[in-house]
């Protein structure tokens, strides 16, 4: 004989008729990888235009390949795979998840990030270059261009010469070359 209801230990469920039986539906909405992309379900309704993936088995695969370097987005897909035993390899993670985006499961989305125009503060009637705000190009003086000194003027060229020649007579390197020959050939 099988208790009443009230009788039965909390753990227990009772069988409902099919026309009370409640599915609660959970929204997914998982970021993966650095490129904004993120998998949600059917029922996700995003707030912004996006981009999303749409392709057969062959493009999954490859869209799915491109987080293989991704330890962090790896981690986030086998996560979202459930736990398996034994753990999925990378490959198989792959497949799991291109097979999940062909058949419609998940979906792959993107936000469409929209880059300011440089004529968007710009109003349409405002001319282009009014001749009164122009500028006159500055004028550049005829002929070659002066060259920037080679050293500094608060040098003494005579003394540097004269260190050099005494580390030459001693084999001291007086150079970064110099040192680097010397260390290269020991």
């Amino acid at each position: 004989m099988r208790p009443a209801p009230s009788q039965q230990a909390p753990s227990q469920h009772t069988s409902l008729p099919a026309a009370c039986v409640i599915i609660v539906k959970i929204r997914m909405r998982v970021p993966v990888g650095n490129d904004e992309w993120y998998l949600c379900d059917w029922s996700d309704r995003p707030d912004h235009e996006y981009i999303e993936f749409r392709g057969t088995g062959t493009l999954a695969l490859q869209w799915a390949h491109q987080f293989d370097n991704d330890f962090f987005a790896q981690a986030t897909l086998r996560t979202l795979l459930g736990s398996h035993h034994p753990p999925l390899n990378n490959e198989q993670t792959v497949r799991e998840v291109a097979w999940r985006l062909t058949s419609g499961i998940w979906l792959a989305r993107r936000p469409i990030i929209r880059r300011p125009s440089a004529d968007s503060g710009v109003p349409e009637d405002a001319p282009a270059f009014p001749r009164e705000e122009r500028r006159p190009t500055p004028q550049r003086p005829s002929g070659p261009e002066p060259e920037a000194p080679l050293f500094p003027a608060d040098i003494d060229p005579v003394a540097i010469a004269e260190a050099q020649k005494q580390a030459a007579a001693l084999g001291i390197p007086f150079c970064e070359e110099c040192l680097r020959a010397q260390m290269a050939s020991r």
